[in-house]
């Protein structure tokens, strides 16, 4: 029992302790609920982005993730680092080919989706931040969580990376 109760000690301290120590404590965004469940279908030709957009916008995601995704591209347009600088150097890359869609994943927070794909050709798998143009070559079929609860929304921290925050409601 002893054990136990320091154990627990221990964690309860630990973000303190992080927190003196200079590491910054583990940010975390509690109180979501899932509220609604959208499942899409793209067909030939659709863009894969802007459909996740219109699909934001016609049904008022303010916040939610895109869970999951699969289907093919015979276009798309995506942007990967490419340093280790604490500023972000970007490398857009356009694949015009035949591609399988692996995984398409991310987070919506005030309307606007930050997502990644995986997509395979004959040569292997790669990947990076989705961007506008991709364009659906058979058919893709997505699975959007909309939330209730906390709200977020992404601020440029001083590298100017945007990053996940709470949205304080206004004070009365």
């Amino acid at each position: 029992m002893t054990l136990i109760l320091t154990a627990l000690l221990f964690l309860a301290l630990l973000p303190a302790a992080r927190a003196e120590s200079g590491v910054a404590p583990e940010k975390v965004f509690g109180g979501a609920q899932v509220q609604e469940i959208l499942r899409v279908r793209l067909d030939r030709g659709d863009l894969l982005l802007e459909s996740i957009m219109d699909v934001i916008k016609k049904h008022d995601v303010h916040d939610g993730a895109v869970l999951t995704a699969a289907g093919s591209l015979q276009e798309c347009t995506f942007h990967r680092v490419k340093s280790l600088a604490a500023k972000p150097e970007q490398e857009f890359m356009t694949v015009k080919e035949a591609m399988e869609i692996i995984g398409v994943n991310g987070i919506i927070a005030a309307g606007e989706p930050h997502l990644h794909m995986t997509l395979s050709n004959g040569k292997g798998a790669f990947g990076g931040h989705l961007e506008n143009g991709c364009k659906v070559l058979y058919r893709a079929e997505l699975t959007i969580a909309k939330f209730s609860g906390v709200k977020l929304a992404r601020t440029p921290n001083a590298e100017g990376v945007p990053v996940l925050q709470e949205v304080k409601p206004p004070k009365k």
